[in-house]
C-alpha cells in the first residue's frame, strides 16, 4: 500500500521500482535497520552523489514512517541530513534578515558573561563562522572530528572536513579534497569550544558535543543515546536562538536554515574571483557543473550587498549605527541627527554639494563615490536626478560585470585529471572580480545619498 499513492499521483512504475530497490538496499546494509548499523548507512550515503543521496534518503524515510519501525526516529534523523534536492535552486532568506541574525549572534557572544551562556549556542557560532567561508554540507559540519584542526610547522592552520570520497574513475570526475586551509580565528574558536566541552571529550569523537547540547534541551520522550547531533537537534538549536534572542530584539525574521550558509560560501567565493575548479574542490563537488546553479544567486547576492552597504554608509554619516540604531524608529531618529554644512570645519563647493576635505587630497575623482562628499544641492530635483542617473548606470555595469564573470568562469579550460586550469583565465577572472567589487562600492556610496532622501 505504501507505493499506491505514488502511482495515483503520476509517479511512474520505473520510479516506484527504484524506490523499492533503494529500500531493499538500505535493509541489506542495516540488517533490517538495526541500531548498531546506523553508521553503515551513513557511510554508504556519503559515498553517493547528491542526487542519489536525496532519492535514497527520501525513500527510506517514507518507508520507515509507514512501517513504524522502532528505530524510525534515529534513521529519519540521519536521512534528514540529505533532504536538499540539488537540482532545485535554494530560496535564500531575505538578505536584511540574514544580516540582523549576524548582528544578533555577534552581540550575544560579545555580551556573554559566563562559559555556560557561551556553550548554549556555541555550535551555531561555529557553524556561522566556518560554513560561510568553507562551503560545507550540514552533515559534514555535524560530523567534524574533535581533532579536525591542526597547525603545521609554518604556522598555517588546516581543517579536515569529513567529505565523501569519490571512488569513480569516470572522466571529468574530481578528486575531492578534505584538507582545507583556514585562518587563525577559526582555529582558535574551535580550540575554545573544545576547552568548554572537555568534560564530554571521552564520550564522543565528534567536535559538536551532543551531551553539551542536551544540557539545554528538555526532551518530551525518553532520551536516546547518540554520538553526535543531527539535523533535528541543530535546527532545534537555531530555532531556540531565534525564539529566545533574535525575535526579542528584531521581531519575527525569515529564518536561516543549516544548508543556507553553504550557498553563501559559494556566492562569496564566486564574487571574489575563485575559479570553478577551486570552488568545486573546496565545496566537495565531484563535477564542475554541479556548482553552476549557484550562479543564479549572484545577482541577488550582489544587489543585496550593495543595498546593505548603502544603508551602513548612510547610518555612519548620521552617527547612528550600533550606538543608537533602532530598526523600528531609525527614520525618526535619523531626521533629527542629519548633519548640517556648518558641522564641518572645512568645506569646498563642488557639484550639487560640498567637499569636506581639501580637493588637493582627492583620490576618487567623482564626488558621488567619495566619503567626504556632502550632498547639498541648490536644486534638489536636479541633484537627485544626477545621483539616480549614476546609480542606474552603475546598475547596468554591475550586471555586465556579473555576466563577464560567469562567461570567464564557464569558458576557462580545466583539466580535472591534473587539477590545473588556465592561469590567463584566472588572471582575467580576478581582474573582473576586483572591478565588480569597485562598482559595488561605488553604487553603495551613491545609493546611500539617495536613501537619505527617503527619510
Amino acid at each position: 500500500m505504501l507505493f499506491c499513492p505514488k502511482m495515483y499521483n503520476g509517479i511512474t512504475t520505473q520510479t516506484v521500482r527504484q524506490n523499492i530497490g533503494q529500500i531493499k538496499e538500505a535493509i541489506r546494509i542495516t540488517r533490517g535497520f538495526r541500531l548498531d548499523h546506523l553508521k553503515h548507512l551513513e557511510d554508504t550515503l556519503n559515498h553517493f552523489g547528491d542526487h542519489k543521496q536525496f532519492a535514497m534518503a527520501t525513500s527510506i524515510k517514507e518507508f520507515l514512517i509507514f512501517y513504524n519501525h522502532p528505530h524510525t526516529e534515529l534513521y529519519c534523523d540521519l536521512c534528514a541530513n540529505y533532504n536538499a534536492k540539488v537540482s532545485n535552486v535554494r530560496e535564500l532568506p531575505n538578505f536584511h534578515d540574514i544580516l540582523l541574525f549576524d548582528v544578533a549572534l555577534d552581540d550575544y557572544f560579545i555580551t556573554c558573561t559566563s562559559d555556560e551562556e557561551k556553550l548554549q549556542y556555541y555550535p551555531i557560532f561555529l557553524w556561522w563562522r566556518i560554513t560561510r567561508i568553507i562551503p560545507m554540507r550540514p552533515v559534514e559540519f555535524y560530523s567534524l572530528s574533535r581533532d579536525c584542526t591542526m597547525k603545521d610547522d609554518e604556522d598555517r592552520y588546516w581543517m579536515i572536513v569529513p567529505r565523501r570520497k569519490n571512488l569513480s574513475s569516470r572522466p571529468g570526475k574530481l578528486a575531492v579534497t578534505d584538507t582545507i586551509q583556514v585562518n587563525r580565528e577559526v582555529f582558535e574558536l574551535i580550540e575554545d569550544y573544545k576547552r568548554l566541552t572537555l568534560a564530554y571529550a571521552t564520550e564522543s569523537s565528534y567536535l559538536i558535543s551532543y551531551k553539551a547540547y542536551r544540557k539545554y534541551v528538555k526532551l518530551k520522550s525518553k532520551e536516546i543515546t547518540r554520538e553526535k547531533i543531527g539535523a533535528s537537534q541543530f535546527i532545534n538549536m537555531i530555532d531556540r536562538f531565534y525564539d529566545e534572542i533574535v525575535t526579542a530584539k528584531y521581531g519575527d525574521l525569515e529564518r536561516i536554515k543549516p544548508g543556507d550558509t553553504r550557498h553563501f560560501a559559494f556566492c562569496n567565493m564566486m564574487l571574489q574571483g575563485f575559479n570553478m575548479l577551486t570552488i568545486a574542490r573546496m565545496g566537495g563537488h565531484s563535477q564542475l557543473e554541479t556548482q553552476l546553479h549557484y550562479h543564479k544567486h549572484l545577482d541577488h547576492f550582489a544587489q543585496s550587498f550593495v543595498h546593505h552597504a548603502a544603508q551602513m554608509l548612510r547610518m555612519k554619516r548620521v552617527n547612528l549605527w550600533r550606538s543608537n540604531w533602532d530598526v523600528a524608529t531609525q527614520g525618526i531618529i535619523a531626521k533629527s541627527r542629519i548633519y548640517q554644512i556648518s558641522d564641518f570645519q572645512e568645506t569646498h563647493k563642488v557639484e550639487h554639494g560640498f567637499c569636506t576635505d581639501h580637493p588637493s587630497r582627492c583620490q576618487v575623482g567623482d564626488c558621488r563615490f567619495c566619503e567626504f562628499y556632502f550632498f547639498s544641492p541648490e536644486d534638489k530635483q536636479k541633484g537627485l536626478a544626477w545621483l539616480k542617473d549614476c546609480s542606474d548606470a552603475l546598475e547596468s555595469r554591475l550586471k555586465e560585470q556579473l555576466e563577464l564573470i560567469r562567461y570567464v568562469t564557464k569558458s576557462t579550460n580545466y583539466d580535472c585529471a591534473t587539477l590545473t586550469y588556465q592561469h590567463t583565465s584566472q588572471e582575467r577572472l580576478s581582474s573582473a572580480s576586483n572591478e565588480l567589487r569597485r562598482l559595488m562600492d561605488q553604487k553603495a556610496m551613491v545609493d546611500s545619498y539617495l536613501l537619505e532622501d527617503e527619510l
